[in-house]
């Protein structure tokens, strides 16, 4: 185990999320559910003028009032009405509008005279009444939102309304599956030494529930020529590669030494490792790095690998915490920030963070499950949520205790179909009751 210089699950976090997308202008209509690349401000005033409320009279001073014609340009006078319509100028000079149902109109020789009825709210005639002033929903200069925001419709609106004709967004994140291993099967049922495939069906929906276009599955044996080849082809086609196995030392784990071999050619290369492994239980043979592409100008682009374990809940833990933050990064997304739990026990320390799928300790078991440990359970026993329980915790549940499920070893897939999220678990002993890191699952 080589875990003196395993980068810690934090510090993990922090350097997948700097991996930050290209920005490109893009017209409104076309910019639905993409991510915002820089801050949206107002260009101008909204609304950039004084506008009506109400269908009414842009009246000065108290009533009467004489009424003017609408087209009027002039400053309003004291004693004077003017016709506005919701939406319209108000003009200068007004001291307010008043709706059109609490006035009567009579004539005044030539003109005509605007009075309040009796009926009418002495509201009506407050100053600023039934005007939306300039600036009022927001001023020139404004964060409408900010970098990282996904665009919705009110945003795309809000963002027309306040001038801007196009966004600056990130592109979409395109990514390219690599499975590797001669063991690996992907239909009927396995030999001694062999595995059914546990990837294939299931990282393609993880990446898609992240926001993520999965462009292509590659699927290669244990055979360090090829594997080299495989990573110099997949770089070219998509943002981020995520390759399955061969990240531990043995003879047998050649993306290890492809991209160790990679990232130590030439020295003008911009390839590097980001994380050579992690200080965390499971998932601690992951890598992170960099490998160069040539885009079409001939300019270097490194492109990130996320190498995770072959085992199942490792590759997922690592998912979780590099994966998903290199994807914040490549989206423009904020660093996600961990939430915190009770926990429902008495947990002992670890040697290194740990993370394992946990539900809240008032879900019950389904049927037929025993409430008994489990030798893959690392701390204490747990029993499983039902399959059918949510994905998310509801926000309740964030104030509930929560425990570990069962089937949590490296090797299994289990104790995800019956977690509810995360908890890592650190390197102290935290008591019943204590809150604890947390993280939602993203599916």
């Amino acid at each position: 185990m080589r875990l003196a210089h395993a980068t810690g699950t934090d510090a993990a976090r922090a350097r997948a999320s700097a991996l930050a997308g290209s920005a490109a202008p893009l017209p409104l209509a076309d910019a639905f559910g993409r991510t915002l690349a820089e801050d949206l401000r107002a260009l101008f005033d909204v609304p950039h003028y004084d506008s009506s409320a109400m269908d009414g009279y842009a009246v000065s001073g108290p009533p009467p009032w004489t009424l003017e014609d609408a087209g009027s340009l002039h400053e309003l006078r004291p004693g004077h009405a003017r016709p506005v319509v919701t939406g319209g100028v108000v003009p200068a000079g007004a001291s307010g509008v008043v709706r059109i149902e609490y006035t009567h109109r009579d004539p005044d020789g030539g003109g005509v005279r605007i009075g309040m009825r009796p009926e009418s709210p002495g509201s009506e005639l407050d100053p600023g009444r039934h005007v939306r002033l300039a600036g009022r929903e927001a001023a020139a200069g404004d964060v409408l939102a900010s970098a990282g925001h996904p665009l919705t419709p009110p945003l795309l609106a809000m963002a027309g309304i306040s001038g801007h004709d196009d966004v600056s967004v990130l592109p979409p994140v395109t990514a390219v599956l690599l499975l590797t291993g001669d063991e690996v099967r992907t239909s009927g049922t396995p030999a001694a030494g062999e595995v059914r495939d546990a990837f294939a069906v299931q990282l393609p929906h993880v990446l898609r529930a992240a926001g993520i276009e999965v462009v292509a599955v590659h699927r290669i044996g244990d055979d360090r020529a090829v594997t080299r080849e495989a990573l110099a082809e997949l770089v070219d086609l998509a943002d981020v590669v995520v390759s399955t196995g061969g990240t531990g030392r043995s003879a047998a784990d050649h993306v290890r030494a492809v991209l160790q071999a990679e990232t130590q050619e030439g020295p003008h290369s911009s390839s590097r490792i980001v994380i050579d492994e992690l200080g965390m239980r499971p998932g601690h043979p992951t890598m992170l790095a960099l490998l160069d592409r040539r885009v079409p100008a001939g300019t270097p682009r490194p492109v990130p690998v996320l190498a995770l374990p072959g085992n199942p809940l490792a590759a997922l833990a690592a998912m979780r915490i590099v994966g998903s933050a290199v994807l914040r990064g490549l989206r423009g997304a904020d660093p996600e920030v961990p939430l915190s739990v009770p926990a429902a026990q008495d947990l002992p320390a670890e040697k290194v963070d740990r993370l394992v799928p946990a539900r809240p300790a008032r879900s019950a078991p389904p049927a037929g499950h025993a409430p008994a440990a489990d030798p893959g359970t690392p701390a204490g026993p747990g029993t499983p949520a039902g399959p059918g329980a949510p994905p998310d915790p509801a926000p309740q549940d964030l104030e509930s205790a929560w425990i570990p499920v069962e089937h949590v070893a490296s090797n299994m897939v289990r104790g995800l179909t019956t977690g509810r999220g995360w908890l890592i678990l650190p390197t102290r002993p935290v008591s019943a009751g204590e809150r604890i890191a947390f993280l939602p699952l993203e599916w």
